[in-house]
């Protein structure tokens, strides 16, 4: 069995790259993966085997409108919908604790909006993704 610590990370400890770049204007990260599964039923009551079909990946970003600019400026034509890039997201503690990196593979934007009210100080976009696979403790 292999070494287990019971460090916990803080939002001060994280660190997420975009498309090789570290994003400053980021407010909030989530991302999920899912898999189905079902009882493989035959003789009797209770289920024989579980079995599993596909995998899906899915997350989203807050940033802020200047970070989301800038993506929208490297993006082809333009168009964030069609920039595909990879999300690196480490924990480096201060402490000299270990290092945990996941890294989300062929990201895509499905959908943003913009948008802004009366006493607003920054614009925050939210955009979320759907990706192809986790490398998680890379």
């Amino acid at each position: 069995m292999s070494d287990y610590s019971s460090k916990n990370y803080s939002w001060n400890d994280i660190s997420i790259a975009i498309g090789g770049r570290i994003i400053e204007g980021i407010e909030d990260v989530e991302y999920s993966a899912k898999q189905e599964k079902s009882v493989l039923r035959g003789r009797g009551g209770k289920g024989h085997k579980i079995t599993r079909g596909n995998k899906d990946f899915e997350g989203k970003i807050n940033l802020w409108q200047s970070e989301v600019e800038a993506m929208i400026k490297d993006a082809p034509n333009k168009d964030i919908l069609a920039l595909s890039f990879d999300i690196i997201w480490s924990f480096i503690p201060d402490d000299g604790g270990a290092t945990v990196t996941d890294v989300l593979t062929t990201c895509e934007i499905t959908e943003y909006k913009k948008a802004m009210k009366q006493g607003d100080k920054n614009m925050l976009v939210e955009l979320p993704f759907i990706f192809l696979d986790v490398k998680n403790q890379q």
